[in-house]
Formats: structure tokens, sequence, C-alpha cells
């Protein structure tokens, strides 16, 4: 399962490699043959059910709320 800390180390992988993060897009495909989905924006997904004050997931989403 892909988790926030494993994204980071891998943008700052891409980062310390050479690349400039800002110029690189964020798609998403359910599979290799999928179509692209553009990924625009990023916003807190689900809390923990007991306080609903834990962060437990992000979302990237292709439109705004």
């Amino acid at each position: 399962m892909l988790n926030a800390k494993k994204l980071l180390n891998y943008l700052s992988q891409l980062q310390a490699d050479g690349n400039d993060l800002s110029k690189i897009a964020i798609n998403y495909r359910y599979d290799y043959d999928s179509d692209i989905d553009r990924c625009r924006f990023v916003s807190e997904d689900l809390f923990d059910e007991r306080t609903n004050s834990v962060l437990k997931s992000i979302v990237l989403t292709s439109k705004p709320e």
C-alpha cells in the first residue's frame, strides 16, 4: 500500500536526482492500459472513527469539491 511517507520518499529521491518537482505532473491510471486522468488537487480525506481528529488518508482529485 502506498502511504504518504513512501510518496514523500519517492518525490524526495526524484528531486535529489535533479528533477524539478514543480514541472512534474501527477496523473492517475487504474492500470497501464487505462487512459490518463490528471490529478489537479490534493486534500484531506478520511479521519479516524473514534475521535475524528487523526488524519488517516489524503485524496488526489481531478476536479475541486
